[in-house]
């Protein structure tokens, strides 16, 4: 302790008294003050980074619901140049945050912030950045339990292409970036990069909602029909900001029901 001491008392004389020493040592310790001030201002950078991007996320999403609200007025033509638009006198577009995921099971569930005090009925369908993404099964005042399409017990109508052959999406339960539609004839032309769409058959969606683009088509010859694999257009890894499209009708209807009993 006394050599340590003594030290110290030595090395500030020796800097008091020596400009060489004096201007080194006031280096050294600009130097290691600059690093702990960038160190530090990277950690409240990054914090004020996470804010902003989900500031940012936030504000997509409600941008996105009120485009599908001006549908109604500004029509939306897809590459078949067939003019159509999302009624929203029919359709409800609600933003709403996933809070709770899981992505490792054959039964997948997502839980959104949004609920009967929102707009959100059972029956409404979530999407992903205008991609198909899942459907509500079960809702509380202020959240949504949802049945994504990496769900084994669920099927999606679904067409390929414009104007093309309709079929069955379903998960294989493997990977969480494709999924298979089937019941394709073998005779319909399918081709890598057709996109894939909604048939609204369900009544979950309006027809022509994006489910993603055809990967890969598998013939086997001792069938009538081919299966194509779907890369499907949501990230469930990442999946955060999504919408809900409500149809109005059967919101009016159960209301009506409920009344009557």
């Amino acid at each position: 302790m006394i050599f340590c001491i003594l030290e110290i008392v030595a090395l500030n004389w020796l800097v008091n008294t020596h400009s060489i020493h004096s201007s080194r040592m006031s280096s050294v310790g600009i130097k290691y003050a600059n690093s702990w001030t960038d160190m530090v201002g990277q950690v409240h950078t990054y914090r004020s980074v996470q804010d902003q991007n989900k500031a940012l996320n936030q504000e997509n999403s409600r941008l996105r619901t009120e485009l599908q609200r001006l549908k109604k007025y500004v029509p939306m033509k897809h590459r078949s140049s067939v003019t159509k638009s999302l009624d929203t006198n029919i359709w409800t577009s609600i933003p709403a945050e996933i809070v709770r995921t899981s992505t490792h099971m054959h039964n997948n569930l997502l839980v959104a912030n949004r609920g009967l005090n929102d707009g959100v009925i059972e029956g409404s369908g979530m999407l992903d950045n205008g991609h198909l993404a899942g459907k509500v099964i079960e809702v509380t005042d202020r959240e949504s339990l949802i049945f994504p399409i990496i769900h084994d017990n669920i099927e999606w109508s679904v067409r390929i292409g414009d104007e093309g052959s309709v079929g069955r999406l379903v998960w294989d339960g493997e990977n969480l970036k494709t999924a298979k539609v089937v019941d394709i004839a073998k005779s319909s032309l399918v081709l890598p990069g057709d996109e894939v769409f909604t048939t609204g058959f369900q009544g979950v969606f309006p027809a022509d909602i994006l489910v993603g683009e055809v990967n890969k088509v598998a013939v086997t010859e001792a069938d009538d029909f081919k299966t194509v694999i779907v890369k499907l257009g949501v990230d469930y890894s990442s999946i955060r900001f999504v919408e809900f499209l409500t149809d109005k009708r059967i919101s009016k209807s159960d209301s009506l029901i409920n009344s009557s009993l």
